[in-house]
């Protein structure tokens, strides 16, 4: 595959994950806990907006720049939500990737810049699935947190007799 085209699918999936992330409606009174989770949130969809900006135009400064926010966002501690070792995995996986984008823009490798940019891509879009599917919003008190959605009915009931599988 052609670098023309790597960059070229790299910029439509950027463009369609963006015009995801600012058409999603947003709560009519947010929580301190959701503005904070939600500009983190922001600010790594910025940053990954700078790496893919740097990606097109070949300018490694810039892939360099948007990466070392991507690290920081990483590093945040609001971000830390959950005790899910998926999540964390997640987590962990993403500062890795900022870590070697960071690496590679300094050694100017627009392909391994690419490809690690792509991999990261590839960990927020499985993050963001695991979070709606596995994981959920705790609406209970003020302070919002992820916690897991039970996978058997015997973790809501007290017949613990037969598992019943949803």
């Amino acid at each position: 595959m052609s670098k023309l085209k790597l960059l070229g699918i790299v910029g439509v999936i950027s463009t369609a994950l963006a015009m995801l992330a600012w058409g999603q409606p947003k709560p009519a009174v947010p929580t301190h806990s959701e503005d904070a989770l939600a500009g983190l949130m922001r600010a790594k969809l910025a940053s990954s907006q700078k790496v893919v900006e740097g990606l097109m135009a070949s300018d490694f400064d810039l892939i360099r720049k948007g990466a070392e926010e991507m690290a920081k966002v990483c590093d945040a501690t609001n971000w830390h939500a959950t005790d899910d070792q998926v999540y964390s995995h997640y987590r962990a996986e993403l500062r890795r990737t900022a870590k070697k984008l960071i690496l590679l823009a300094e050694e100017k490798n627009l392909d391994g810049s690419s490809y690690t940019y792509m991999n990261s891509l590839t960990t927020c879009i499985s993050c963001h699935e695991h979070c709606r599917h596995v994981l959920h919003i705790s609406e209970k008190g003020p302070d919002l947190r992820v916690i897991p959605i039970p996978t058997t009915e015997l973790e809501n009931s007290s017949d613990r007799t037969r598992p019943y599988r949803r």
